[in-house]
């Protein structure tokens, strides 16, 4: 088994280094079937490999001293990781070879696919903190390589950048969580340190895992850290599929879920998660409402879908979470797919207000993205409607407020997918000089698959909680009861009627008498856009930066006195000392040699008293 799990990491890194090294020898054609097939073998390997159950294998040393090794380990929780990523990337990847035909770096593109692959695999599969730190970084480097692929915009290169300074931030804590971490277990294997955790000083522990929370809150952008993820959508659009809706931004899920049993000994930091899940779900979805790129809306969406997966863990509902997760990475790829589909066939345009009409001029792609929206709403029978029960179960489980943010979201989220939805396919034509059809086959294939993964993956949900049951805590929050579920769809009613309006004139058509500047005031308010919440991101950004400038600018002061007063002053004055007690010292040194002898003489006759002394 040790060779399998190499061969499931294996076999993208070839890949990857394979199309790096011959891309400017092999036909498009031929790069394409590369990292498609390497992708495809990683897959059937996943597959083999969990079929055969948990299972570890350790590829070498790494630090000797330490005694940490290359483990990968494979259970329950990282099975279901390796199937999303392997399977929703394999068909991404056949998406892509079509999508990208005429873009620039074609070859450059797929080996950043390949490599991403590879270090997503590495994080998942880590089975100590380190190997996953070394995986961690890995995704982020892949992703800042995919996110400016288009090395001629500005734009792309801008996002790629914030994209990876600010997961920069998340990281930084995150490294020093980890190393405190090893300081109270002893022992970065995740299986020790996840043993030990009963017997662990609490408040050290809690400050552990709020470092990890924060390097989780980077990567799956979460607040204060989530302005570079709509940003990051200047990547092309598969990349969005693959990175930023069905693994990547999924890290800090795994990370925090992985870690389980050690939150579940700090009650503090998971009461840390659960707000920040609850307040970041609540302000992307209304930022999302307010968005027109079509990428855009789906990025906040994402967003806040990932909110509520931190909702889930903070709750307690773990596998709740992870099933999530495992729905999200289905209709959310879907979607994005979807929107990719529509951008091609307009030239490029992702702006909604000049689209609409498409629905009988692309019925596959309306049909599928249809499916991924119910799916995202939450409509009975999609995949969504059964993960997010869960999700809603575990919130009222805690307190109503967290019952009445979840209901917000869900309206929420009906109403910018019902607005998406209308104004991409519905209504009148608002385009125009171009030719509008379906995009061709290898594009279409992974949409409908997605779109049928978003009809059926929810529905074995209490096989999904039994099969977690061995890796993960269990929890105890009551089931989706009819009560819950009405709530629910009443909420989803309510978003739906809601998509009918633009949000920008929304308070103005409600029937309420106010002037229009107040009615823009409240839009503004309610709905965020996101420019205001980039604003405030650099802001806290910023004043950071700031902070941390006058700590070091304070610091290097007290250095300087300190190296001025204390370390100069020490050889300073040890000198000096040393000199005035040598005054009496030096008159022995006459340079006659009878005194010398006579010194001598005297010295050997004290020796002798003191040995006869004894």
């Amino acid at each position: 088994m040790v060779n399998l799990l190499s061969l499931v990491l294996a076999l993208p890194l070839v890949g990857a280094l394979a199309i790096f090294a011959l891309q400017r020898w092999l036909p498009r054609v031929a790069v394409a079937w590369l990292a498609c097939s390497s992708v495809l073998g990683t897959l059937l390997a996943s597959a083999v490999a969990v079929h055969a159950g948990p299972q570890t294998a350790v590829l070498g040393t790494w630090l000797p001293l330490q005694r940490v090794e290359w483990k990968l380990a494979l259970d329950a929780l990282s099975a279901v990781m390796i199937l999303v990523i392997t399977g929703v990337g394999f068909l991404i990847h056949v998406y892509s070879a079509a999508y990208m035909a005429e873009e620039e770096g074609y070859g450059r593109y797929f080996a950043g696919l390949n490599l991403f692959v590879f270090f997503m695999l590495l994080l998942v599969l880590a089975g100590n903190y380190a190997v996953l730190f070394a995986g961690w970084e890995g995704v982020g480097l892949a992703s800042w390589l995919l996110i400016g692929h288009y090395r001629s915009r500005a734009r792309a290169a801008a996002a790629a950048t914030k994209a990876f300074l600010m997961n920069r931030l998340g990281d930084a804590a995150l490294l020093v969580g980890l190393l405190l971490l090893f300081v109270l277990t002893g022992s970065l294997d995740i299986a020790t340190a996840v043993e030990r955790a009963g017997g662990l000083d609490v408040r050290l522990l809690t400050a552990a895992l709020l470092l990890l929370t924060l390097g989780a809150c980077g990567k799956s952008a979460q607040g204060p850290l989530f302005s570079w993820l709509p940003d990051a959508m200047e990547g092309p659009t598969p990349v969005s599929a693959l990175i930023h809706a069905a693994t990547m931004v999924t890290a800090g899920v795994y990370l925090l879920a992985r870690s389980a049993p050690l939150l579940e000994a700090a009650p503090l930091a998971r009461d840390v998660i659960l707000y920040i899940g609850t307040f970041t779900a609540l302000l992307a979805a209304s930022s999302a409402t307010a968005q027109n790129d079509i990428k855009r809306v789906l990025a906040w969406s994402t967003i806040s879908q990932l909110g509520l997966m931190f909702m889930a863990l903070g709750a307690g509902a773990y596998w709740a979470a992870i099933f999530h997760l495992f729905t999200h990475a289905f209709f959310k790829a879907q979607l994005f797919l979807g929107a990719g589909a529509v951008i091609h066939a307009l030239d490029g345009e992702q702006d909604m207000r000049r689209m609409g009409g498409l629905r009988s001029r692309m019925p596959v792609t309306y049909w599928s993205m249809l499916a991924g929206a119910c799916a995202l709403t939450g409509l009975p029978g999609f995949a969504g409607f059964f993960s997010k029960e869960v999700i809603l179960s575990a919130a009222v489980s805690r307190s109503v407020f967290l019952f009445a943010v979840g209901l917000s979201v869900a309206a929420l989220t009906a109403a910018y997918m019902g607005r998406l939805m209308r104004l991409v396919f519905h209504g009148a034509p608002r385009w125009f000089g171009v030719s509008i059809h379906e995009p061709p086959l290898p594009m279409l294939a992974p949409m409908v698959l997605l779109a049928l993964g978003s009809l059926v993956a929810g529905w074995p949900s209490e096989a999904f909680s039994r099969f977690l049951a061995s890796t993960l805590p269990t929890q105890s929050h009551p089931g989706a009861d009819w009560p819950l579920i009405i709530s629910s769809l009443a909420a989803v009613t309510a978003g739906l009627w809601m998509s009918r309006y633009d949000v920008e004139s929304a308070f103005l058509q409600s029937g309420w008498r106010v002037d229009e500047a107040y009615g823009a005031l409240l839009q503004r308010v309610f709905f965020p856009s996101a420019g205001v919440l980039d604003a405030l991101d650099r802001l806290v950004i910023d004043a950071g930066v700031v902070m941390t400038a006058l700590a070091v600018r304070f610091w290097s002061g007290v250095m300087v006195v300190w190296d001025m007063v204390v370390i100069d002053g020490i050889v300073r004055y040890t000198g000096e000392v040393l000199r005035l007690a040598s005054l009496r010292v030096r008159r022995v040194q006459t340079g006659v040699f009878s005194s010398y002898a006579l010194l001598f003489a005297g010295g050997i006759l004290i020796l002798f008293g003191v040995m006869f002394y004894h």
